[in-house]
């Protein structure tokens, strides 16, 4: 033991001669509590981490994605409707804005109160806009497999609510996502920390992002967080920092996930352009030769068995707002070698001192 002690005393040889100048590697990325995930350079494509992102899992909110690369497109954001309450009809216990009959509403002010209060009774005004929930849905199918989207399946509805056999990935998020960044509208309702939508008998509704790395995290421009018993806390974000976007997807988490999507994005910025992709999202440029050394495969589903989705963790106490504080590298020690009377003293501690060994030994519905 006593000779263990003195070898962790011996200075290291390159020491004695100044401080070490070699880069330290990027570490992997850090332990992230979800059933699923991905991470991924929005410009190039590369995939930095993942872990099993092919897996089959209820989406809740996030599937909101795909309805957005969907309808964007197709609808007005000028257009007004004075809709019936049959038209914006929604789950009883799902998240919802307060749409009233009679009331005028924007498509725009429609997507506000989606993108900010998840609201499925929008969402459900939205597809009757769009020839009804029916052709809505068949087309974000259509839309899923023109992204390259294989996992995600049965969709039959366009808000995520909990449905039989409607799944998707975490790798199908991030086609979506990408997508809908593409768009700039997508990307200005994402982005937004706060809104305001029409109130019955003329007043105004304030409405507040529930996504606390929108408020807090530098760099977030959000995209979607969901929530169901089945789904358990669901994630998708983008951020932008020092010229690279970054898009996370994470799945079937505890109400924690969003300190562990901030823990990932702190990571993915550290490590984008200085590690070796592990794979190319579907349908992404090849990254540049620069950053990788070997060729990176491009990640395709492998067929699976049906798998049913696991039980959503038991609730917690909801995560406390999120404050990012840059970290600071540290130099390298550059102690100088020890002195002989160091050598002595240290000798001489050890022999007087016997050092003991010890041992070291969901809740309801919501969109």
């Amino acid at each position: 033991m006593l000779a263990a002690a003195l070898a962790s005393l011996i200075p290291d040889p390159a020491s004695a001669t100044g401080p070490v100048t070699v880069s330290d590697p990027v570490p992997g990325p850090p332990p992230v509590d979800v059933a699923s995930y991905l991470v991924v350079d929005y410009d190039t494509g590369q995939i930095l981490a993942a872990k099993d992102p092919h897996r089959a899992l209820y989406p809740a909110s996030t599937l909101k994605i795909l309805t957005a690369d969907t309808l964007i497109p197709r609808l007005d954001p000028d257009l007004e409707v004075t809709p019936k309450a049959a038209d914006f009809a929604a789950e009883p216990d799902g998240s919802v804005v307060g749409m009233t009959a009679g009331v005028t509403y924007s498509v725009a002010e429609l997507w506000r109160a989606t993108f900010v209060e998840s609201a499925n009774d929008a969402v459900a005004e939205l597809a009757h806009l769009s020839g009804g929930l029916a052709a809505t849905t068949a087309a974000m199918e259509r839309e899923a497999r023109s992204l390259g989207a294989r996992d995600t399946t049965n969709i039959v509805d366009a808000d995520g609510y909990d449905q039989d056999g409607q799944t998707t990935s975490a790798y199908d998020l991030a086609l979506f996502a990408r997508a809908g960044l593409h768009l700039p509208a997508f990307r200005a309702y994402c982005d937004l920390k706060h809104a305001t939508f029409p109130g019955p008998d003329g007043s105004t509704l304030s409405l507040t992002n529930h996504d606390p790395l929108v408020l807090g995290y530098p760099g977030m421009i959000g995209i979607k967080s969901g929530l169901t018993t089945t789904a358990g806390h669901t994630y998708v974000g983008a951020a932008t920092r020092d010229g690279h976007t970054i898009i996370e997807t994470l799945m079937l988490g505890g109400a924690d996930i969003s300190d562990q999507a901030a823990d990932l994005m702190d990571w993915a910025f550290a490590a984008d352009g200085k590690v070796a992709p592990v794979a190319l999202l579907g349908g992404s440029p090849a990254p540049p030769t620069s950053i990788p050394t070997t060729p990176t495969p491009t990640l395709t589903p492998t067929p699976t068995p049906t798998i049913t989705p696991t039980p959503a963790p038991k609730s917690t106490p909801p995560p406390r707002p999120v404050t990012r504080i840059e970290a600071v590298a540290r130099p390298r020690s550059t102690t100088p070698p020890w002195s002989g009377a160091a050598w002595l003293g240290a000798v001489a501690a050890l022999a007087a001192v016997a050092v003991p060994v010890g041992t070291r030994g969901m809740h309801r519905r919501r969109m």
